[in-house]
Parts: C-alpha cells; sequence; structure tokens
C-alpha cells in the first residue's frame, strides 16, 4: 500500500531539515531487527520525521510513555541499545526506505520499530548478553499486537519478516518460520481482545481491512482551505483512515491543507467501471509538489470511490483495502 497523503503532505511542506552533528556512539548492548551484528563505529544522527511520527503513533497505543531516544545511524537494521545508560533505538534510513519499496507498504518500517520498541518496554535491553531467541519473539508478539491495534492487517505485520529476513535461525535469532508465527500470535490475541466490527464485511475482509476508530476533533485537520481558485467550491473532503484530510472541489481538483497552507495533491477523475463512482489520482501542478510524490513513488496512485462513498486501495498482494470514505457537501 502506498503511503498515506498525510505524510506525504507533511514530508512536502517541511522538506528536508538540516541534519546536527553526528555522534559517535558507544554500544553496551544490542538488540538488532534481523540479526546481524553492530560492531565498529557507530555514528548517530538527527531521526527524520517519518520515524518520529512512526514512534508517536506506536507509543499511544502502548500508553507507556516513551523511554528511549530514536536516531538515524549507520546501523544495518535497526537496534535497541543501551548507551550510557541511556535506552536507544537506532535505525538505517536507506535500510527503511528499501523495505518500504520491496514490501510496497509502509507498515513493514513501522513493525520494524515497533519490534525494537517491545525490546526496550520489556527490559531485554538491560539484560547483559544482547539478542536472544526467546526475547526477539516477545518483541515480534509484542509487534504484532501493536499493529493490530493500529488497524493493520495481519500481512501487513508480518511483510518486513515475511520479504527481508532469512530463512534459518541463529544464536541469537529464531528462524524466519517461528517469527511470522510471534507475529501473528500477538496480532490476533489484539483482535481477540479487540475485535473490529463492521456490518458490511464478511469474515474474510475483517481479517484484510484496516478499520479506524472515529476521529477525534483534536487529531482532524479538516478545516476547509482558502478556494485555490475564485469560486471553486469544494464539494467533497476525503477522510483517509490514517487521520488525513483531503478536498475535491467543483473542477475536480484535490487538496490538502496543513499548517495554514493549501497543497494540490490530486484529481478528480471520471469512471466507466461498475459500482466506481470516479477515481481519486494522486497528483500535483505544483512543480515543488511534484517533484516530492515523484521521489516517493506517489504520482498516479490511484484509489478507487465506490457509489457508497468508500475509498479504496490495494495493499501488496493486490487485495482491495478500505482507505477512507467520502462525504459529499451537494
Amino acid at each position: 500500500m502506498k503511503r498515506s497523503l498525510l505524510l506525504a503532505a507533511l514530508l512536502l511542506v517541511s522538506g528536508f531539515r538540516p541534519a546536527s552533528s553526528q555522534e559517535l556512539l558507544v554500544v553496551r548492548e544490542a538488540c538488532s531487527y534481523y540479526g546481524e551484528s553492530i560492531a565498529g563505529e557507530i555514528y548517530g544522527f538527527s531521526s527524520d520525521r517519518e520515524a518520529e511520527t512512526a514512534v508517536e503513533r506506536i507509543m499511544r497505543y502502548t500508553g507507556l510513555p516513551q523511554n528511549f531516544t530514536i536516531k538515524a545511524a549507520n546501523v544495518p537494521n535497526a537496534a535497541a541499545v543501551i548507551r550510557d545508560s541511556k535506552r536507544l533505538i537506532l535505525y538505517n534510513q536507506t535500510f527503511m526506505e528499501r523495505v518500504k519499496r520491496t514490501t510496497h507498504t509502509d507498515w513493514a518500517a513501522i513493525s520494524i520499530l515497533a519490534h525494537e520498541i517491545g525490546h526496550h518496554l520489556s527490559g531485554h535491553t538491560l539484560e547483559p548478553g544482547g539478542s536472544r531467541p526467546e526475547t526477539e519473539l516477545q518483541a515480534d508478539k509484542f509487534s504484532g499486537y501493536i499493529l493490530y491495534k493500529m488497524e493493520a492487517t495481519l500481512e501487513d505485520a508480518q511483510a518486513a519478516m515475511e520479504a527481508m529476513a532469512g530463512e534459518g535461525g541463529s544464536e541469537t535469532h529464531p528462524p524466519k518460520s517461528a517469527r511470522l508465527a510471534a507475529i501473528a500470535n500477538g496480532w490476533m490475541e489484539a483482535r481477540d481482545q479487540n475485535p473490529r466490527t463492521e456490518p458490511r464485511a464478511t469474515p474474510a475482509e475483517k481479517d484484510r481491512r484496516p478499520v479506524r476508530e472515529p476521529i477525534a476533533d483534536e487529531e482532524r485537520d479538516d478545516l476547509p482551505p482558502p478556494d485555490p481558485v475564485p469560486g471553486n467550491t469544494i464539494v467533497a473532503q476525503c477522510l483517509f483512515q490514517d487521520g488525513s484530510v483531503s478536498f475535491v472541489t467543483r473542477t475536480g481538483d484535490i487538496y490538502m491543507n496543513y499548517m495554514g497552507m493549501t497543497i494540490s495533491v490530486g484529481r478528480r477523475v471520471p469512471s466507466n467501471q461498475a459500482g466506481v463512482a470516479w477515481f481519486y489520482v494522486v497528483q500535483s501542478s505544483d512543480p515543488t509538489v511534484k517533484y516530492y510524490l515523484d521521489l516517493m513513488g506517489l504520482t498516479g496512485t490511484t484509489y478507487a470511490v465506490d457509489t457508497s462513498g468508500i475509498i479504496w486501495g490495494r495493499n501488496a498482494w493486490g487485495q482491495a483495502v478500505r482507505m477512507g470514505h467520502v462525504t459529499y457537501n451537494e
């Protein structure tokens, strides 16, 4: 599944932030995601907004305070570490981008961060000896549990492990099959505790369709943007399940409002397919916005809006997944 439009807008508006000076890290204990050894000089850098936002979202579902700092670093993938009695989560930015390109879903990177957060919250990094199979499975289960609560499908929760992990185990990490089972166990435990209900969904659809809880007023950025063109009235709002909101004008242009700025993000395209009212095609007439949409592979992403107003996309396996809904002003 493509990145959320809200995330794209944040990146577009924020642009690149100058990185702070690198920091040489002396790592005492480390729990890495795929089991690679962490050796040599490790340097930490400022984390990017996408990673920080993902961590904030994960922690919101734990009910616990964040007891660690996140940093970009030259680690193989991601790791929970202790440095001078302080807890850190280190992640390789290039690796995270490769994971998302490979799996075609942001959930893969989020699941990796959730796994590392699980190590810290479970106290694994305070124990001597680094990674062990039993603690890795506990962190995998935590990842699956949290991703269900964040409304990911089981396939999304397992995407990073399925696509990138080696089949065999090691002294520190269990085999891929066991890790996939642990993720599934956590995901299903959360499902049993908090079953999702949708009257229009079949049991099979419930297992694969992400359903968002009602969005709190303070979380919504749905104040109408100023008319980009005089008289170009807003006729519909697109509410995505990640909380982002975009606006469809009478002429078919689609905009998003962020911090008072109006950002062009797409076009409404008519449909001649049965059951599909129209298509939401991600594109932009603004050169700067278009550059970043192209850079992230978002340009041309197409969502189908059905006749009942449901927005549909496809996940990495080609399955139709519910992305949000449309409300019309007229």
